[in-house]
């Protein structure tokens, strides 16, 4: 797919003169679509490589006028513009538009002033954190990028200082999507991937399902891959939150376990988040410590495969419960964001908690 280099002024010129050349002498009328600007902001060439092909499917889920935004670190780059236009995936008629701006140094901060003049003003704006440092972390940068956005997307997995960022982008949530002000939106793709944990787990210990069982959870044991231990962090979150637990104290060895001692109605309880030595990037297994029918039991829910999740209990003798997980590669996961900008109070909450669990790890 080629890439057109033109000067920052003639981007728009050559969306339309690439336009007119697909068309060519057929006398079929194309289209461009675009339910919304996409801003992506990646720091590497290489990995903006992988995002331009992530991007071909995306835009077949969500057409957008995409900005792939390169802001090298380092030597001085003057910022440049490729441009290319294509056809949605088989739609000859359909098309969409990429422009993607590359700066290096000192040149990245105009990259923000560069975006404003390419969007498409009566159309929402999206904002593709794509790095590896935690918003809060990014300086003006993103505000600066984020400043038409209604929907700010990250991804929390590998954040190279878990605590630290938990607790500072916990605190950023509260002023981007401050009540009162313009509507915004920021969306962790790590909390999407855990849907389907959440729903098997609160149909688990539903009281239908397993009565008793909420009151008497005692201990929770997450086991999680390399760099995933903010994903395991936030389904605990969410679990304690659900349980009215309260944070009493934490520690933490790092790159081996988070552990967290918690008041509960009756009594204390504890929560493990367990790094294991290899394996993908995602929660392996969880297990809750529970009572049912008198006795002693563990829910035990595991990633069979990539497609599916199995809660088992142990202890007595129930059938196990399955749900089937849809594909969560990173295609897939911003191509549903893309249309969802509803504010999620679960998540919110969820990170709260995972504020003050910080927070006790710090003192």
């Amino acid at each position: 797919m080629t890439q057109y280099l033109v000067p920052l002024r003639d981007v728009e010129r050559e969306l339309n003169k690439q336009m007119k050349a697909l068309q060519g002498t057929e006398t079929i009328h194309l289209q461009r679509a675009r339910m919304s600007n996409l801003v992506i902001f990646c720091t590497n060439l290489e990995q903006s490589i992988e995002v331009f092909e992530q991007v071909v499917a995306i835009t077949a889920m969500h057409p957008t006028r995409t900005l792939l935004l390169v802001g090298e670190p380092g030597a001085e780059r003057e910022l440049t513009a490729r441009v290319t236009v294509r056809p949605v995936g088989s739609k000859r008629n359909v098309c969409v538009e990429m422009v993607t701006l590359h700066a290096g140094g000192s040149v990245v901060d105009r990259l923000p002033f560069a975006v404003r003049s390419l969007l498409i003003g009566d159309l929402p704006v999206n904002l593709w954190w794509q790095t590896p440092t935690p918003p809060p972390f990014a300086g003006s940068l993103l505000y600066e990028l984020s400043e038409n956005a209604q929907q700010i997307i990250y991804d929390s997995i590998g954040w190279p200082d878990p605590t630290r960022g938990v607790s500072a982008t916990a605190a950023w949530l509260e002023q981007v999507e401050r009540p009162g002000g313009r509507w915004r939106v920021a969306s962790d793709l790590n909390w999407r991937r855990l849907k389907y944990w959440r729903r098997l787990l609160a149909q688990s210990l539903a009281e239908a399902s397993a009565p008793g069982a909420i009151e008497a959870v005692d201990e929770i044991v997450v086991e999680h891959g390399p760099h995933a231990v903010v994903q395991g962090w936030l389904l605990v979150s969410w679990l304690s939150r659900r349980l009215n637990w309260r944070v009493q104290t934490g520690r933490v060895t790092p790159g081996v376990e988070m552990c967290w001692q918690f008041f509960k109605a009756h009594g204390q309880a504890r929560i493990v988040v367990r790094r294991l030595d290899d394996g993908p990037a995602e929660i392996r297994r969880l297990r809750i410590s529970t009572r049912l029918e008198g006795k002693p039991v563990s829910l035990l829910v595991e990633a069979e495969s990539p497609q599916r999740l199995s809660m088992q209990v142990e202890g007595i003798d129930t059938a196990p419960r399955t749900v089937t997980v849809p594909p969560r590669s990173a295609i897939d996961l911003i191509g549903r964001q893309l249309s969802d900008r509803e504010r999620d109070p679960m998540f919110r909450e969820s990170m709260a908690v995972a504020q003050v669990m910080a927070q006790s790890v710090e003192r």
